[in-house]
């Protein structure tokens, strides 16, 4: 009785070691972690999730904030604030940015996303660049034009491509703006959102779950195998 017990008990741990070994090999790939998101609810520069600053060259009197949006909101976040910016006395902005010091460390597949809209005499060519240490600004992709109203898609800026921006501590996202052609032309920006895939360091690379499922039948073939020839 006591015998028949034990190779229950033995059976059944080794069915769980299998199960977890499948779950391992059948992991899904990570997902996606915010990194910080400006969302302007509070109508201000600070980051609102994550970690990060925002900083910017516009004039400060044209730095403002007006009605926001849901699109590309995160977490429930109402459509509160968003950031408004004005092209200014003799449209003086034109050229300036503003700019989101993001570190990427432990992270990769970095993505930025935000929503925006832009008034028919604000900037309406503009464009989005990253940085690899903070100070030098590379373009990427053409210069877009926002729309006249939010909408429901955000503008995505995919940079898995750029590897230097992956667990890169100085990482920085700008963008610029140009072609405003009144002092109260604006464009808004909302849900500014930075993301990358963290490192796996704690789901079992699919070969070595396999290994792992081998060996452990390896061992419950061989413990069989002396049970029988006792």
């Amino acid at each position: 009785m006591f015998i028949n017990s034990n190779r229950r008990l033995t059976r059944r741990v080794f069915l769980n070691l299998v199960c977890l070994a499948l779950l391992a090999v059948s992991a899904p790939a990570a997902l996606a972690d915010e990194l910080a998101v400006w969302n302007f609810n509070d109508s201000n520069l600070s980051v609102d999730r994550g970690s990060g600053t925002l900083v910017s060259n516009i004039n400060v009197v044209n730095l403002l904030f007006a009605a926001g949006t849901t699109n590309n909101a995160r977490l429930g976040d109402a459509a509160g604030q968003s950031l408004s910016l004005q092209g200014g006395t003799g449209t003086a902005n034109n050229g300036r940015h503003i700019t989101f010091n993001v570190g990427t460390l432990g992270f990769s597949n970095i993505v930025v996303s935000f929503a925006t809209q832009g008034t028919s005499t604000g900037f309406n060519s503009n464009q989005f660049q990253y940085s690899l240490d903070g100070v030098t600004f590379v373009n990427f992709g053409t210069p877009y034009t926002p729309a006249s109203t939010f909408g429901s898609v955000p503008l995505v800026f995919s940079l898995a491509s750029i590897t230097g921006l992956n667990d890169n501590a100085n990482a920085a996202f700008r963008i610029l703006f140009n072609g405003a052609t009144s002092a109260t032309g604006t464009n808004r920006i909302d849900n500014f959102v930075v993301e990358g895939t963290a490192a796996a360091t704690n789901i079992p690379e699919p070969t070595t779950a396999i290994l792992l499922l081998s060996g452990l039948s390896s061992l419950y073939g061989l413990r069989k195998r002396r049970r029988a020839a006792k």
